[in-house]
């Protein structure tokens, strides 16, 4: 789960299981848990730059969010269907903390 700020740009990696086939724009498909609703952030990317960014995809979230928002999220290639990666977030007005385990 990543914990997001509230407004602003904030961007976050994401390891994906592959690249997107002949596409390089990535959808982020995202669910509010608590409200039901669906909206995609589209990520253009080449796979030089993944690679470049320690094979990680950056995704950019400029919407502004409620607090205690829970969304669900996954990530395909532009009108593919294959699910790339998969995970949660939360949206805070709190400062996120950013820790290490091995301190």
């Amino acid at each position: 789960m990543r914990v997001l700020q509230l407004t602003g740009t904030r961007t976050f990696d994401v390891v994906l299981r592959d690249y997107a086939i002949g596409t390089d724009t990535y959808d982020v498909n995202l669910f509010n848990e608590n409200t039901g609703a669906t909206s995609v952030v589209s990520v253009t990317k080449t796979v030089a730059e993944i690679q470049t960014n320690l094979d990680q995809l950056q995704v950019t979230i400029t919407s502004t969010f409620n607090e205690g928002d829970e969304y669900s999220f996954y990530i395909t290639g532009n009108a593919e269907t294959v699910v790339l990666h998969r995970n949660k977030l939360f949206f805070t007005d709190k400062v996120p903390q950013n820790y290490t385990v091995n301190e």
